[in-house]
C-alpha cells in the first residue's frame, strides 16, 4: 500500500471559524418525549429494516465558507429501542445529520436538513466505509506546550469524529463519498494554547487527502499517521525534505480472529524474530513478551525490526481468559526478509484464526558410543537391578539440551535424564528443535560457520487442539569441533 501523502495546506481563513476539537463536542441532549416541544425528531432503520437501537445521532452546522476542512461542534443523542430520536433545540435552522450505529457498521449522513417541526423524518442507513490506522505524537526537544496523548480524528466539515490515543490503532465509520480525514489535539485548551504560542492553525489541524472517494462497504487502511508541533512552515518543509531523504519506518500488520466469523480485539502479539531460541541463555524457559494488542476490529501494527537474523520472522498470538490463562494461541506466517527490503508502507502478513492450545510432554536420550542412543535414561529403566545404567544416567546427568518450537516463545532447558512438558501451545504443525544447553556451545559453533542443520536438530510434531501430546524420546549428540591435525 502507498501511504498517502498528508496534506499540509495553509488555514489562515480558516482560524476564525474553526471549532477546538474536544471529545463529545457539546452536551449529550436525552430523548424528548413531549413532541409539541421536539424541532427535531425521526425515526432510524438499519439496511435490513429492523430499528436502528442506540445508534448516534448528530447534528452540526453547516460548514461556512472556508471552515470545509474544519472539525465542527456538534450536539448529540442516541436513538431509543424502537429507532426513534428526537432534539428539543438545535443549533440553526438548516444543519447537518449524521447517524451512526457503531455495532452494526451503518450510518446516514444529510449535508442539509432542516427542523420538522414535530413530524416525523425516516432515515435509513447504509453500509458504512471504514477507516482504520494508527495516530502516533512525535514530540520535539523542549516544547513550548506539551500536546500529551489525546487526539481528535474526523472527517472535516462534517459531524464524523472520534477520540483516539497516540499509540492506539483506531478504526472509525464514515460515509461513502468522503475525500478528506482530519487530525488534531483533543483537548480544546491545548489547540488554544498552541495558536497563542505563534503556532499557525494549518499546523494544529492536520488533513489527509484520500486520493479519491472512499466507497460504502470498503475498508481503507492507511498510516501510520504522525502530528508533530512544527512552529512554522519552513521548518516543515525542511522536515519533510529530510525524511524524503531517509528512510521512513514501516510496519507489520494483520488481522486476528477468535472464530470463522468473529474478529478478536484484545489479544496480545509478540514479533518472533529468534527463530531458534539461540537468545535464550539464563533461566529454565523462554517467555511471550507483549508488543501489540488487537484493536476491536482484530486488527495489529508492529515496526518493521531493523535486521532478521535467521531470513524471516513471524507473530505470535494469545488471548486470555479472566483469570489470565491462555485461553487461545496462533502464529502468523513467516515473513520472508526479502519482503521487508525496502518497504516503505505497512504490509498486511495475513488474517489468524486463534485455537485452544495444546501441551507438549518428552524427554531427551543421549547418544553414546558412536551414535547408539542411551535408553536405558527413562525413569522407568533405572532400577537396582541394572546398577550400571542408572550410573549411566547420573553421568550423562550433566548434559544440558534446549528444545522448543521453531519461530514461537516457547522454548525450556532440561537435562537429557529428565522428562518436560511445554504447556500453552499454538495447536497445528510445528518443526521442534532441540540443540545443546551450553550457550558456550552454541556460540562457538555458530562463530565456527557451522551448518544449522549440524547445531540444530529440527523433528515435525503436530499438536493436537486442546489436547496433549506425548513425543517419543527424541536422541541427542554432543556436538563437537573436529580440527585439522
Amino acid at each position: 500500500m502507498k501511504l498517502g501523502k498528508i496534506y499540509f495546506g495553509l488555514f489562515s481563513a480558516l482560524c476564525a471559524c474553526m471549532i477546538a476539537c474536544t471529545g463529545d463536542n457539546g452536551g449529550v441532549a436525552g430523548t424528548v418525549t413531549d413532541t409539541g416541544n421536539t424541532i427535531a425528531m425521526g425515526v432510524v432503520t438499519r439496511t435490513d429494516g429492523s430499528p436502528a437501537v442506540s445508534a448516534l445521532v448528530r447534528i452540526s452546522r453547516e460548514p461556512a465558507e472556508g471552515d470545509s476542512l474544519a472539525k465542527l461542534d456538534y450536539i448529540q443523542t442516541k436513538t431509543d429501542s424502537q429507532g426513534v430520536y428526537s432534539f428539543d433545540s438545535v443549533l440553526v435552522d438548516t444543519f447537518q445529520l449524521a447517524v451512526i450505529d457503531v455495532e452494526h457498521n451503518e450510518v446516514s449522513y444529510k449535508p442539509r436538513a432542516t427542523k420538522n417541526a414535530g413530524s416525523l423524518d425516516s432515515i435509513k442507513l447504509e453500509k458504512a466505509a471504514v477507516f482504520s490506522s494508527v495516530l502516533y505524537y512525535e514530540d520535539v526537544t523542549e516544547p513550548s506546550v506539551a500536546v500529551g496523548s489525546h487526539f481528535e480524528v474526523f472527517v472535516p466539515g462534517t459531524p464524523f469524529s472520534q477520540s483516539v490515543f497516540a499509540g492506539d490503532s483506531f478504526a472509525m465509520l464514515i460515509p461513502g463519498g468522503s475525500e478528506w480525514l482530519g487530525f488534531c489535539p483533543g483537548d480544546p485548551q491545548i489547540v488554544a494554547r498552541l495558536a497563542d504560542s505563534g503556532v499557525a492553525d494549518s499546523l494544529i489541524y492536520r488533513t489527509w487527502s484520500m486520493d479519491g472517494k472512499v466507497k460504502s462497504g470498503d475498508t481503507l487502511t492507511k498510516g501510520p499517521f504522525i502530528w508533530s508541533p512544527m512552529k512554522d512552515v519552513d521548518s516543515l518543509i525542511k522536515l519533510e525534505e529530510q525524511k524524503k531523504k531517509e528512510k521512513k519506518p514501516a510496519y507489520l500488520s494483520g488481522v486476528v480472529k477468535c472464530s470463522k466469523d468473529s474478529v478478536c480485539s484484545n489479544v496480545q502479539v509478540q514479533m518472533i524474530t529468534d527463530l531458534y531460541g539461540f537468545d535464550f541463555v539464563v533461566g529454565d524457559s523462554t517467555g511471550f513478551k507483549m508488543q501489540a494488542m488487537t484493536d476491536e476490529f482484530g486488527r495489529w501494527f508492529l515496526q518493521v525490526p531493523q535486521s532478521v537474523p535467521d531470513d524471516s520472522l513471524r507473530m505470535e498470538y494469545r488471548l486470555l481468559d479472566d483469570q489470565g490463562k491462555v485461553a487461545l494461541a496462533g502464529l502468523s506466517r513467516y515473513v520472508r526478509a526479502s519482503e521487508l527490503k525496502n518497504l516503505k508502507d505497512t504490509l498486511v502478513v495475513d488474517t489468524v484464526e486463534l485455537t485452544k492450545t495444546s501441551v507438549l510432554i518428552s524427554k531427551v536420550e543421549l547418544v553414546v558410543d558412536a551414535g547408539v542412543s542411551d535408553s536405558t535414561q527413562s525413569g522407568e529403566n533405572h532400577t537396582e537391578e541394572n546398577p550400571a545404567q542408572l550410573e549411566n544416567c547420573k553421568v550423562n546427568n550433566v548434559n544440558s539440551v534446549v528444545v522448543g518450537l521453531k519461530g514461537t516463545s516457547h522454548f525450556v532447558r532440561d537435562v537429557t535424564c529428565r522428562e518436560f512438558n511445554i504447556m500453552d501451545l499454538p495447536a497445528g504443525g510445528h518443526d521442534l528443535v532441540l540443540y545443546s544447553g551450553d550457550p558456550k556451545v552454541v556460540q562457538t559453533l555458530r562463530d565456527a560457520k557451522i551448518a544449522l542443520d549440524s547445531i540444530v536438530r529440527i523433528t515435525h510434531v503436530q499438536l493436537p487442539k486442546a489436547d496433549t501430546l506425548k513425543q517419543q524420546g527424541m536422541t541427542y549428540e554432543v556436538p563437537t569441533l573436529k580440527t585439522s591435525k
